[in-house]
This record gives structure tokens, sequence and C-alpha cells, in this order.
């Protein structure tokens, strides 16, 4: 009997303790409580940066999140990949992603 490969789901999250709020047309990620003494300053999000952002605060796959950019945006894989790995790499460099 072949037993099924399984594959390895890595899920993507966003740390807790952030709000969002609209200044300015602009939609900045505000770190409240304790987050305030990791995280120094606001996380100004574009557009498509928001759209991530709400799908990391409930924890998502990287696939799910290049899928959104690709039905959102006339765009190709090659740069919703790039988008999210950058959006990702930004993110965990100002600590705001979960290990």
């Amino acid at each position: 009997m072949t037993v099924p490969k399984r594959r390895l789901v890595l899920m993507l999250k966003i740390k807790t303790g952030f709000v969002l709020r609209e200044i300015a047309n602009q939609t900045i990620a505000v770190p409240i409580g304790q987050r305030t003494s990791e995280v120094h300053g606001v996380v100004a999000l574009s557009e498509s940066g928001a759209l991530l952002w709400n799908e990391l605060s409930k924890g998502a796959e990287k696939e799910t999140l290049i899928n959104i950019l690709l039905e959102t945006y006339e765009i190709d894989r090659e740069t919703a990949v790039a988008d999210v790995d950058d959006f990702i790499k930004g993110l965990s460099e100002q600590g705001v992603m979960e290990e």
C-alpha cells in the first residue's frame, strides 16, 4: 500500500497586538499594549499590503497570499510571488511576524 505524501504547510501569521487605522487615506498598523515596547513606530501599508495584513492576522499560507494578489490585481504570478516575499521579509525585519 502506498502512503500518500503529506505536504508540509507553513502558516504565516502576524503577532497579536496591532490595530489597523486609516489616516489620511493611508492604512497603518499601530502597535498596542506590550507590542509598543517591541515595535517602535507604526507600519505603513499600501492597499495591497492592507489586504495581505488582514489575511496574515488570521494566519495564511504563502500560496493564499499570492492568489489574493493575482485575483485582485492584474499582475503575473512572478510579480505576485516577489511582492508577497518582499512584504513578508519587511514585516519580519520589523519584528511583526510570528516566528
